[in-house]
């Protein structure tokens, strides 16, 4: 056993009264238990017989980010009904609570455990047997390998994990554990990994390459807002600005002519400060969309160049949502005819046609990071 990790281990059964007595106990880390109906009744539903089991008495502890902190392992249950008097309590979720500062850059693993199994019990996905949680000092963030689990109700010092579709089942469980670790959570992404916004990734460069609002960032992923990201409707249609006539500011950013791969913040901003700053314009739209992931507010959400717009098309089956009988804007400014901005259709990918500024055609957020 390595000095990060501890774990508690069951114990003899308690009854009731003695649970709800003894909940928490002196050692550093405290997992409690007993599962819990999601609901205002709440009653107690046992883990192996018809009493409540404690655990957390005679914790096994070592070195752990929280020192003499306790942590609280919060265990819930979910029950699927069945025809008849059948249905099936699932160990569907659990919250861990009072996660002390010191524990920032760690990552936290969850396990469970039958009677007499030595290795852990599946709990999602048929055969994933453990999560992962990074704490990034701010806040958590589960895995990005994670699938088929969500990070919810995150504060400065707790999180809860939900399995989407649960395959332990509540008497099955009679122990578990968290150890942390330092932190060896995924940053890096493939193409069609879900992103840090909530979107796919639909890009990922060999080199990093300049980006942001002035381009002074540097960003290596391109991230597509997800299907349904206009409140769960279909990808909106807006005008490209208000006015014909070419983008070309007083102040920095002047122009949107841009093309490139990393420059569509920089035209969205051109436009925007051109005087396009409603969202019935496509740049002004799709900056004004904000989404919070994992307790996170992301707002850099931007109009695609051109060649942007392209990589996105040549992924748009991975991504989703898109009306393939249909035009996308980009964020890239005719060179030659002011009354023109250029576009890219979904069907077959006709890319750079220009279309008139004042035309609706559908828009798709992105971001770099």
């Amino acid at each position: 056993m390595s000095d990060d990790f501890y774990h508690d281990d069951p114990i003899e059964e308690k009854t009731t009264r003695k649970f709800r007595n003894n909940l928490l106990s002196s050692a550093a880390v405290v997992i409690a238990s007993v599962f819990f109906f999601q609901s205002t009744l709440a009653g107690n539903i046992t883990l192996s017989s018809g009493r409540a089991i404690e655990f957390g008495q005679g914790v096994s502890q070592t070195v752990a980010c929280s020192g003499a902190n306790n942590l609280t392992l919060t265990p819930y249950s979910t029950f699927t009904n069945a025809a008849g008097a059948g249905g099936t309590h699932y160990f569907s979720s659990f919250t861990v609570s009072g996660i002390p500062s010191s524990c920032d850059g760690a990552q936290f693993q969850v396990n469970a455990y039958g009677n007499s199994n030595a290795s852990p019990l599946a709990l999602y996905n048929t055969t994933s047997t453990d999560v992962i949680v990074a704490d990034m000092a701010s806040t958590f963030r589960l895995d990005t390998r994670a699938t088929g689990v969500t990070l919810t109700n995150i504060s400065s010092s707790s999180f809860t994990v939900t399995f989407d579709t649960p395959v332990a089942t509540s008497d099955s469980v009679f122990k578990l554990t968290i150890q942390s670790t330092t932190n060896s959570i995924q940053t890096t992404y493939s193409l069609g990994n879900t992103g840090p916004g909530g979107g796919k990734i639909f890009y990922v460069a060999s080199t990093p390459f300049a980006c942001g609002p002035t381009r002074t960032s540097s960003c290596t992923y391109l991230e597509a807002a997800p299907s349904g990201w206009n409140n769960g409707l279909a990808d909106p249609k807006a005008k490209w600005s208000n006015a014909y006539g070419f983008i070309n500011n007083v102040g920095s950013p002047e122009t949107a002519t841009a093309t490139a791969i990393g420059w569509g913040y920089r035209n969205t901003r051109a436009i925007i400060l051109a005087g396009n700053t409603d969202t019935g314009t496509a740049s002004a739209l799709a900056d004004s969309y904000t989404v919070t992931v994992g307790g996170v507010v992301v707002d850099d959400w931007y109009l695609p160049s051109l060649d942007e717009l392209n990589e996105m098309y040549t992924r748009k089956t991975n991504i989703g949502g898109f009306d393939v009988l249909d035009y996308y804007w980009s964020s890239t400014d005719s060179t030659s005819n002011s009354n023109n901005a250029r576009r890219q259709y979904f069907g077959n990918g006709e890319n750079g046609t220009g279309s008139g500024k004042l035309t609706p055609n559908k828009v798709r957020p992105i971001r770099a990071f």
